[in-house]
């Protein structure tokens, strides 16, 4: 039986362009549900949920999905404050979401320092007939950004969302115990 104060707590980010699919990872993964209208973020949205790691330690998530359209950078950076790990999610069906990533990436370290935790996330990967991003560009990308691992996932059918998400709680609570 699991503790109900949660052993660490985390704010992590969903980053990436507008239409990726970040909203939808996160509905996924705290509802377990998927919404198959778009609807833009403004600014921001949080969630929070709490998963236990397989070694039992239980961990709070406070999870911010960021608005991807250009027109919110100008106050995005008051959302990073306090971030220690961030999913950069990229479209698969879309190559050039995969290389924004990069930039992404640089407003998330220049927001957060050098010191955080990236996963590399190539979302829809349901889309199969549609895929537009070849394994040797998004591992290209995942050398480039010196993220922590990189996983593909479909917030659609929920492969791989719990994973990607576990995956990072466990990057953190590793790094917090050093």
């Amino acid at each position: 039986m699991s503790k109900i104060q949660p052993d660490y707590n985390y704010k992590i980010l969903l980053l990436g362009s507008a239409a990726v699919g970040k909203t939808s990872l996160v509905q996924r993964f705290v509802h377990d549900r998927f919404d198959g209208s778009y609807l833009m973020t403004i600014g921001m949205e949080p969630s929070e949920k709490h998963i236990d790691l397989e070694d039992g330690t239980r961990v709070a998530l406070s999870i911010w999905d960021l608005a991807g359209q250009e027109r919110f950078r100008f106050i995005r950076h008051t959302f990073y404050k306090g971030a220690r790990a961030a999913l950069l999610v990229y479209d698969l069906t879309r190559a050039a979401t995969l290389k924004d990533v990069q930039k992404w990436e640089k407003e998330f370290v220049d927001n957060c320092g050098k010191d955080v935790i990236k996963v590399l996330v190539g979302n829809k990967e349901d889309l199969k007939n549609q895929i537009a991003v070849s394994k040797k560009e998004y591992e290209a990308v995942h050398t480039k950004i010196k993220s922590h691992y990189s996983i593909r996932t479909s917030a659609l059918t929920g492969n791989q969302v719990e994973e990607a998400f576990t995956n990072i709680a466990q990057l953190l609570v590793n790094k917090s115990k050093k």
